[in-house]
């Protein structure tokens, strides 16, 4: 009997170190108990029951302690300055009647007449040539005796003055005939001159007159102009162009 109640000790004490050392892991399957077999007497062990150990608790998490931040001093308050004394209005002073009086015309003179300005003298365009000529045919331009420059024709400088001295040559076809001087005295009016004839009787024909030296019969700087002369209506009053008047003017 006693040898059947140690040996349950011992199982149970096993047990228990089994149940302790499995601890935190899934609960092992409790065995199933065997039939003791008859023991076999042998020497008595004295076994030492083992104290199960204790578990050790879980540490406690330590909480953790916010700091509570330090109020800001609030400053003090500007102190408000006693109002100042509004000094009393000052009475304005009733204005002096001013004695009216009729009021002072003021004389403004008229503004001056604007200033005409005169326009500027044009200045005469220099013409390109000394001698500048003119035909004329009037009603004494038809005779059926020639063709001819008659003596009215004249020899002036700008300002209408005879200038005398000067020829004037004509050409027909090839031939060159010139005038007397114009102006000789005795002879012709100052300033006139005439070519008598150029040729008879009359003919249609154009011939060239022009200002030229009294010598050579060159031309002096002067114009060329053309002389249209014609056979037909010669009778006098039938307007015929036979006796020219031919003008020349002196520029400069």
């Amino acid at each position: 009997m006693r040898l059947s109640s140690a040996t349950a000790r011992i199982g149970l004490i096993a047990a228990g170190i089994l149940l302790l050392a499995g601890c935190g892991q899934a609960t092992a399957a409790t065995p199933t108990p065997t039939k003791t077999p008859k023991p076999t007497y042998t020497a008595t062990v004295t076994m030492t029951a083992t104290t199960a150990a204790t578990p050790t608790p879980a540490a406690t998490a330590t909480p953790t302690f916010t700091a509570t931040p330090v109020p800001t001093a609030t400053p003090a308050g500007t102190p408000t300055p006693a109002p100042t004394d509004t000094p009393a209005p000052t009475e304005t002073p009733a204005p002096t009647d001013t004695p009216s009086g009729p009021p002072t015309a003021t004389f403004t003179p008229a503004p001056p007449p604007p200033t005409n300005t005169p326009a500027p003298t044009p200045t005469p365009t220099q013409p390109p040539v000394q001698y500048s000529g003119s035909v004329i045919w009037d009603a004494g331009s038809a005779q059926c005796a020639g063709i001819q420059i008659r003596k009215d024709s004249t020899i002036t400088d700008k300002s209408g003055s005879p200038v005398n001295g000067a020829c004037v040559c004509v050409q027909l076809y090839d031939l060159v005939i010139r005038s007397n001087p114009s102006g000789p005295a005795g002879h012709y009016d100052p300033g006139h001159y005439d070519i008598s004839w150029i040729h008879q009787p009359p003919m249609d024909v154009t011939v060239n007159a022009y200002v030229c030296d009294c010598g050579t019969k060159a031309n002096l700087n002067s114009e060329v102009i053309a002389i249209p002369f014609q056979t037909a209506n010669c009778a006098p009053g039938q307007g015929g162009h036979q006796s020219a008047i031919v003008n020349w003017v002196k520029n400069w």
